[in-house]
């Protein structure tokens, strides 16, 4: 899967003078998304087409916004999830 990082969302977003809610309202998408985006984490590339047009850019200016684009990415979901333990080994009974 794809996953996108948006490096210079809060940039963006304070020279147009707009708050997170305002962006997410315009983006339709929640104002946590804005702001696990900003704080670094990857998103989807239909959630960063609708931020870069909530932001009033055109898709051909995305370059602008979007400097890496990555492979397989785990979220940090993922990375928080505890590791499953494995069940213990039988013992042979002598």
């Amino acid at each position: 899967m794809t996953t996108l990082r948006l490096v210079k969302l809060t940039e963006c977003r304070e020279q147009r003078l707009m708050s997170r809610a305002e962006l997410a309202r315009k983006a339709e998408i929640s104002p946590l998304t804005i702001l696990k985006i900003e704080n670094g984490h990857p998103c989807r590339p239909e959630t960063a087409r609708k931020i870069i047009l909530g932001l009033g850019f055109s898709m051909d200016n995305r370059d602008y916004l979007l400097t890496e684009v990555l492979g397989a990415v785990s979220t940090l979901e993922e990375d928080e999830a505890p590791k499953a333990k494995s069940a213990p080994k039988a013992r042979k009974r002598a």
